[in-house]
């Protein structure tokens, strides 16, 4: 009985490995989808400078200081992170809520319910808003730099 036992339970912790395992595997593809996502706000704000040359100088011209520009690039990248933080907590909430809301149905799942890590999610979000704003950080302080009467001529 006892090696009957033991052989449950060591068929129970293999079968929890491997949740855990492709569970690991999905948080990391997750991670990853992240850091392309900051990647690309970087690349993104990169290509605004180079094609907003123009408008940078009017507003250089118009008596912007150079704090001004780099914040307007700043508030500008840190609206489209923070847009996606939400879009994608929401999103991925209702899935995870309609995922455990089918399972439910089933007979042994029935006392299931979404307990949502709100701390984890938290600091989640400031950590990848601080990195998407370092990221955009370059790129802002570049266009800030721009002399006005450069970034009018035409070329």
């Amino acid at each position: 009985e006892r090696a009957l036992r033991r052989g449950r339970i060591a068929t129970v912790d293999d079968a929890l490995a491997s949740n855990n395992l492709f569970l690991r595997l999905l948080q990391g593809f997750m991670a990853l989808g992240l850091i392309v996502g900051v990647a690309a706000l970087g690349v993104i704000s990169a290509r605004a400078v180079v094609e907003r040359r123009q408008h940078i100088g009017v507003l250089r011209a118009l008596g912007f200081r150079q704090g001004m520009v780099q914040a307007a690039f700043l508030l500008e990248s840190g609206l489209i992170a923070l847009t996606s933080i939400v879009i994608g907590t929401v999103l991925g909430l209702i899935l995870a809520w309609n995922i455990v809301e089918d399972q439910r149905t089933q007979r042994s799942w029935e006392g299931m319910s979404l307990v949502v890590p709100w701390w984890n999610l938290i600091i989640i979000f400031m950590v990848v808003l601080a990195v998407s704003l370092l990221t955009t950080l370059a790129p802002a302080i570049r266009a800030s730099r721009i002399p006005p009467a450069q970034a009018l001529r035409y070329e």
